[in-house]
């Protein structure tokens, strides 16, 4: 076993006091006062994997990570996700985890003062994890980013929850470095792995408008509808996305296609002719190739590859 297997494994017993069970209605629910009230200025919490779901509501910021199936509740918005997803949250908003069948599911935990100027320094080429920190008005704001297990961006969270659950005297320095690490490594996959139209998208934010809008229309949304819809002139938007999403509007739209299409992939029995369709590629080679170059497998393969985690998305995972 190795040291981060031995270290996560001492975190239960510390998380059992941070949660509260209600037998009435068979849920549990986040004691957050207790973590706000402490001398912590951060800690790493095992949800309760007893089957009922589990109330949280973050701190100054919060990530959720997921090592097995559950489902996110955040109002409205219901996901059903599965082992290597991560969200991160903001002040301000509540979300309900329900575990599947006893999977882990670590709740991260911060406050403000971990953030200090140097952090927010090192995340500024970073615009979508700097805006996250920059927000005003944090009223359910959430990112939810659809990993898996076998990508590199699960070795920089482990290395975190190995930190998030040490108490020595370097704990904070450490956290603060492998934190700035993990969120530069999400900044850097958001735009193949960042699930836009199950994310908030930070709603004060005119790129996170934009991106939330494309998404939310990706089927039919054209350059100009797009910026007749922000009342810009076309050519002036399309300058202006290049500068502010660091790609072209049609490439944007071409990924969130291709992320729409993979998760068709992995979640529904659709034959890979009618996802490509539906998605707007006309020509089934085309979608092959773009789908081969973002992905590095064929739609086939990629679907044969994540036989599990399909079988764990199609379930249904009721609250």
């Amino acid at each position: 076993m190795s040291i981060l297997s031995q270290e996560l494994q001492r975190i239960p017993a510390v998380s059992k006091r941070y949660f509260r069970f209600d037998p009435a209605s068979g849920s549990f629910s986040q004691d957050k006062l207790l973590f706000e009230q402490s001398d912590a200025l951060f800690a790493l919490l095992l949800l309760p994997a007893d089957g009922g779901p589990v109330n949280c509501s973050s701190s100054y910021v919060s990530i959720v990570f997921c090592d097995g199936p559950a489902t996110v509740l955040v109002g409205e918005q219901k996901t059903t996700c599965f082992a290597g997803n991560i969200f991160l949250f903001r002040s301000g908003c509540n979300f309900v985890v329900k575990p599947k069948d006893g999977a882990e599911i670590y709740l991260a935990l911060y406050k403000k003062e971990v953030f200090d100027n140097l952090f927010i320094t090192q995340t500024a080429d970073c615009p979508l994890i700097y805006g996250f920190f920059a927000l005003a008005n944090c009223t359910d704001e959430f990112l939810y980013f659809d990993c898996n297990r076998e990508m590199p961006i699960q070795q920089f969270a482990k290395v975190l929850q190995l930190e998030l659950s040490s108490t020595d005297n370097l704990s904070l320095k450490t956290v603060r470095c492998s934190t700035v690490l993990f969120m530069t490594n999400l900044n850097r996959i958001h735009r193949t792995h960042l699930v836009i139209n199950e994310s908030s998208m930070m709603k004060d934010n005119l790129i996170g408008d934009i991106l939330k809008y494309m998404s939310d229309h990706f089927r039919t949304a054209t350059l100009a509808s797009t910026a007749a819809h922000f009342n810009y002139h076309p050519a002036y938007f399309s300058a202006m996305f290049q500068k502010k999403a660091l790609c072209s509007f049609t490439t944007k739209m071409q990924e969130m296609r291709l992320e729409q299409a993979r998760r068709l992939l992995v979640s529904t029995e659709l034959a890979v002719q009618d996802i490509s369709e539906s998605m707007g590629f006309h020509d089934k080679s085309y979608f092959y190739r773009c789908f081969k170059t973002a992905y590095g497998l064929t739609p086939g393969a990629y679907r044969r590859k994540y036989t599990d985690e399909k079988n764990m998305l199609t379930e249904k995972l009721d609250l």
